[in-house]
């Protein structure tokens, strides 16, 4: 006859790897569940800093910008002040910021600005440069094309400087820019 052997069961006090396995589930999931929920709250932070921001950008694009009114009997040189004044308040008022940005955001090694000419008024933009080649000027052309402020950008005038070591391309560009979408 086959013997049975005697089966002990301890529910109080189990023993064996499969118990801890399971503590050691247990905490590994408790610490992704608070690791998921502490970056949710950040994410909800940073959102709600980005919706804020997008909010002043809107109300700053809503404003009207300042001016001074003349007078009907205001004489020619008046006139021409308050013009003047206007002008500048005008320039005081662009985002420079943006438009400045979205001009360095395009540079490399192989362009160098000399100078930057915004028109408030017309919203247009002189651009003077200096380029190692003809090529590495019109991928920096592309380049501003495919910002977000610069539109219709155009070569003016572009002279090959042939007596200086490398031949550099001297360069006007001529662009639009638009305030921020």
């Amino acid at each position: 006859m086959a013997r049975v052997n005697e089966v002990q069961l301890d529910f109080l006090h189990p023993a064996g790897r499969g118990s801890r396995l399971a503590s050691v589930l247990l905490v590994a999931g408790v610490l992704a569940a608070l690791t998921t929920v502490a970056y949710q709250r950040q994410l909800s932070t940073e959102l709600r800093s980005r919706e804020s921001q997008l909010e002043e950008m809107r109300g700053m694009s809503r404003r009207t910008l300042p001016s001074i009114a003349g007078r009907e009997g205001d004489s020619a040189e008046t006139r021409e002040q308050i013009k003047k004044a206007n002008l500048v308040l005008a320039q005081m008022n662009v985002p420079w910021e943006g438009l400045f940005a979205a001009i360095e955001s395009a540079e490399d090694g192989d362009v160098a600005l000399l100078a930057v000419q915004p028109d408030v008024r017309g919203r247009g933009l002189l651009i003077g440069g200096q380029g190692r080649s003809l090529p590495a000027v019109l991928n920096y052309m592309a380049r501003l094309q495919r910002s977000q402020r610069l539109r219709n950008v155009v070569l003016a005038t572009h002279e090959v400087k042939v007596k200086e070591p490398g031949q550099p391309v001297e360069f006007s560009l001529l662009a639009n820019w638009v305030e921020a979408p």
